[in-house]
């Protein structure tokens, strides 16, 4: 399977194409840090339309939710695509939320562009069941190199195990999550 993940050389993105690698599956990585910029539209939905799955990692401004809408315009209807969207547990937090090096205001627009995101998952649900998406909101994981897991979250890697593993077994017994919360200290899980 050919599988594109945007934001594919930090964090969870990459550990999600090591471990779709490691599948044995094809990762076409979109990364910024390769000169592909989610907010280039039309450039980035040429690299993932070939693609049977699409991680929705790398996030831009308005740009993540932007870019979605253009990939299930182009997918709606067939039903061998998958996409997955990559959102955070902070939009379901209500009031301020703190996080270690950035501003209230930093912290409070990446909330404000996750939720965008989610809104427009739940309207292309209730609209058409193709492409199949899965909405996945990490709690606190341990994403950048200087972060130490359980001080600073969840082990980006082991965290991306369970959730990868977790869609095989829903997989493998005929079952279809639609939301996965899965964060330090929580989970939540909606089939």
């Amino acid at each position: 399977m050919n599988i594109a993940i945007t934001g594919h050389t930090a964090g969870i993105g990459r550990s999600l194409a090591r471990r779709m690698t490691d599948l044995g599956h094809t990762v076409v990585g979109i990364s910024k840090r390769e000169g592909n910029n989610i907010r280039n539209v039309p450039k980035i939905l040429q690299q993932i339309e070939p693609c049977d799955f699409w991680i929705n990692n790398a996030q831009a401004g308005y740009a993540q939710t932007e870019l979605l809408y253009r990939v299930w315009e182009t997918w709606r209807g067939k039903p061998n695509k998958m996409i997955w969207l990559i959102s955070t547990m902070m939009t379901r937090e209500v009031g301020i939320t703190v996080i270690p090096g950035m501003t209230e205001v930093a912290v409070a627009e990446y909330k404000n562009q996750k939720r965008a995101l989610e809104d427009a998952f739940y309207q292309m649900r209730s609209a058409s069941f193709t492409p199949a998406m899965m909405l996945i909101r990490p709690g606190r994981v341990a994403t950048q190199p200087e972060q130490v897991p359980d001080q600073h979250g969840a082990d980006v890697d082991k965290w991306t195990d369970i959730i990868v593993d977790f869609y095989l077994s829903c997989q493998h017994n005929n079952l279809w999550p639609e939301e996965v919360s899965l964060g330090f200290n929580k989970a939540i899980i909606r089939l």
